[in-house]
């Protein structure tokens, strides 16, 4: 090859590497590295020890919540549409999140009742295992609420449940004589 023509190339292959620095071996190769280790260590998340006790949520989101024995109690179950109805009619978009350490049978039936409302709903994975809750209602929005507890929030819906008629016991013999 004549000197010319290795002068041409030597040209080339440097306006080359100005112009396309990506296309430079050891750039993409710490490029790649530097991935490979962030990937590795897993994804970068902002307060993750609140989000595993949240249910993959932050606090400030939360709209309301409960433990996972108020989440297994009938009265519960048998108000949580109403629940829903006022979170959805009062913030939006709302989200809700079943613990994993429900019973399936109890978190079928909140995701049966939070689809028929039209609402978004997901068992968290098991990473969030040892949270307190039961249920998160949440949004994509810091809230204001304080406190989020469902039993102090909606407390005139479970003392309906609470407040059985009580029969006063008469004796055999006020029965029988009148």
């Amino acid at each position: 090859m004549d000197p010319n023509g290795i002068l041409i190339l030597s040209i080339f292959f440097v306006l080359l590497l100005l112009f396309f620095p990506p296309l430079c071996y050891t750039k993409g190769m710490t490029d790649i590295n530097k991935t490979i280790l962030e990937k590795a260590a897993g994804p970068s998340r902002l307060h993750p020890d609140e989000q595993r006790r949240f249910l993959e949520t932050y606090s400030e989101r939360v709209i309301a919540s409960c433990s996972l024995a108020d989440a297994r109690e009938k009265a519960l179950l048998q108000n949580f549409p109403t629940i829903l109805t006022y979170s959805s009619d009062h913030f939006q978009p709302v989200f809700v999140k079943i613990s994993p350490s429900l019973d399936e049978s109890y978190q079928l039936q909140y995701l049966k009742m939070t689809k028929e409302q039209g609402i978004v709903a997901s068992i968290v994975s098991n990473d969030c295992k040892n949270s307190p809750f039961g249920l998160i209602i949440h949004t994509d929005h810091p809230s204001g609420i304080d406190p989020t507890d469902m039993r102090i929030q909606y407390s005139q819906l479970f003392e309906e449940e609470n407040q059985a008629p009580i029969s006063k016991k008469t004796s055999f013999w006020k029965r029988l004589f009148g």
